[in-house]
């Protein structure tokens, strides 16, 4: 019988023990029991630009710089070293604007190149080759920028399938920081669905997230290549 009455009393204090974690405060605890979601559907924290500077009439050696621009101001975010010839990729919080600027590695004082990019929230951007003119314009194909976002559909009703393709256009919403969020027309024409036969507009209906690798375009579109659902 004191046995017994031993066990209860033990249980009973585990039980009060376990309640008690959840109402300590200012102790730094963090109890994370898992929320089961795909990480693959977040959007990225940061933001993502890569190039090469292709120019040879410029220099063997470069700094690139990209300073975030929000309400106006140009913030100082990253900067890399980089040979002619090899690719930059610079990392961080670029969303929405970036102010892009090359500099002889040799000389930080004044640009030989700058440019002002439009950034979507955890996208990947690769403007490709780079060359700089004499009024410091950096000049790159802008019918050939490819980026790669994270996204969810908001609206399909202009998806058109048929004969194994889709074309038309979908609207993709990105969500960042927990309220920011960006809506970008994205156009179909010929696109596929990573690891389908045969796409469909279903497939891709609003609420889907989605990953979309395309072509960068003006305002606030992307000409997609490839739809990967998550």
């Amino acid at each position: 019988m004191q046995t017994k009455t031993r066990a209860s009393a033990v249980k009973i204090y585990l039980f009060f023990l376990f309640i008690s974690l959840f109402t300590i405060a200012g102790c730094g605890l963090d109890i994370d029991f898992g929320s089961g979601d795909d990480e693959n559907t977040e959007v990225r924290t940061n933001e993502t630009i890569m190039g090469t500077i292709t120019d040879e009439s410029a220099g063997s050696s470069f700094v690139v710089k990209a300073s975030v621009i929000r309400e106006g101001i140009a913030e100082e975010c990253c900067k890399v070293t980089v040979p002619l010839d090899e690719e930059f990729s610079l990392e961080g919080n670029l969303d929405p604007e970036v102010l892009l600027e090359i500099f002889d590695s040799g000389d930080e004082g004044s640009p030989i190149g700058k440019e002002r990019i439009d950034v979507y929230p955890g996208a990947t951007i690769v403007i490709g080759d780079i060359t700089i003119d004499t009024d410091m314009d950096i000049n790159y194909d802008r019918e050939d920028v490819d980026i790669t976002f994270n996204g969810e559909i908001s609206n399909n009703e202009n998806c058109i399938d048929g004969d194994g393709e889709i074309t038309g256009n979908i609207d993709v919403t990105i969500s960042s920081e927990g309220s920011e969020t960006e809506l970008i027309l994205v156009k179909l024409k010929g696109v596929n669905i990573f690891g389908e036969d045969d796409p469909m507009c279903h497939q891709i209906a609003p609420g889907r997230e989605v990953e979309i690798d395309g072509k960068l375009k003006a305002n606030k579109t992307v000409e997609a290549t490839i739809i990967e659902i998550l």
